[in-house]
């Protein structure tokens, strides 16, 4: 996955997926929801959303590195929690 750094927009085919600016402070004090790993539609056993979606930049490791190199994440708009 060492591929998966986005800085604005990362493409796949004709879409994209937009990298949101996080301010340092809300990253460091609220306990927001930002990763797959969160998310209700997401299959922890096979590692999938269960919509369909790709789920790469939107696991915990990969939006952890993004935000450290960029100050951004990829902010699922279908995230759920339960």
């Amino acid at each position: 996955m060492s591929g998966l750094i986005a800085s604005r927009r990362y493409h796949v085919g004709r879409k994209s997926i937009i990298m949101d600016p996080v301010h340092p402070s809300e990253y460091r004090l609220l306990n927001f929801t930002y990763c797959c790993e969160q998310c209700v539609h997401y299959d922890g056993d096979r590692e999938e959303c269960t919509f369909g979606h790709d789920s790469r930049l939107h696991q915990r490791k990969v939006q952890i590195k993004n935000y450290e190199l960029t100050g951004r994440m990829a902010f699922c708009r279908f995230l759920e929690i339960d």
